[in-house]
């Protein structure tokens, strides 16, 4: 009796003393729990490993009985073909015991099927809650550190007087507009040379277009040219005129 209380309040305080450190360090909670989910899901994928295993092996064993009482089958038919009938009758008996056995590794393979199955529905399952915790872990230590931060800084704004607290607020606008005004003055300047190099294109396509103009102009202007043979057909005919 003496021990048994003495057992249930040293528990007791231990399961006290316990909580309020995993209040403490949540973080340290969580990997716990995702090691422990770990640990049986590598159980369970042992297990499973198993099963698709004997499936696997079942599988060979019904094919070579399978092979076998077709072979059997048939060399009971050639005996009773050639009157060899005490021949024929073992292997009537031996083909009846295959087709038992082939009808046994049947159903054993198809619950061991089902098994392998229901296991790797599991694996993907507990795969998922695994990576799902995880996930919830690593959102909920952020809100927790958010939390923790945002209580210390009410605490220190608490502790500062009402004047430091307007130096402060004061100090961090003034920076922050700091921050501001150098950000817009890169983006005005970036945009001033953006616009200068447009312009250079715009006057120098300008420039391009006013010259091809130009040239259409002068072209179009131009007198036609006088084909060559015309001044080469001229002396010929003058040349007969005075032979004559």
């Amino acid at each position: 009796m003496f021990f048994r209380r003495f057992f249930s309040l040293v528990g007791g305080k231990m399961s006290r003393w316990l909580k309020s450190h995993e209040a403490r360090d949540p973080e340290a909670v969580y990997e716990a729990a995702i090691a422990e989910r770990v640990r049986r899901y590598q159980q369970l994928k042992t297990a499973a490993a198993g099963v698709i295993y004997m499936r696997n092996k079942l599988e060979r064993e019904l094919r070579a009985k399978s092979a076998e009482l077709g072979e059997v089958n048939e060399q009971a038919s050639q005996a009773a073909d050639m009157n060899e009938d005490g021949i024929a009758l073992v292997l009537i008996r031996r083909k009846h015991e295959l087709e038992a056995d082939c009808g046994r590794l049947r159903d054993e393979l198809a619950e061991l099927t089902r098994e392998a199955e229901d296991a790797k529905k599991n694996l993907v399952g507990f795969k998922g809650e695994i990576e799902k915790l995880k996930v919830e872990k690593v959102r909920m230590v952020a809100r927790l550190r958010n939390a923790q931060a945002r209580v210390r800084i009410q605490h220190a704004l608490e502790e500062l007087s009402y004047d430091e607290d307007v130096r402060a607020l004061e100090e961090v606008r003034e920076s922050i507009q700091q921050t501001l005004s150098q950000a817009g003055v890169a983006r005005e300047l970036q945009g001033a040379e953006l616009a200068e190099k447009l312009e250079e294109i715009r006057l120098a396509n300008a420039e391009s277009k006013a010259k091809a103009e130009l040239e259409e102009l002068k072209r179009r202007r131009r007198p036609p040219l006088v084909p060559m043979d015309a001044f080469v057909k001229a002396p010929a005919s003058n040349g007969s005129a005075v032979q004559g």
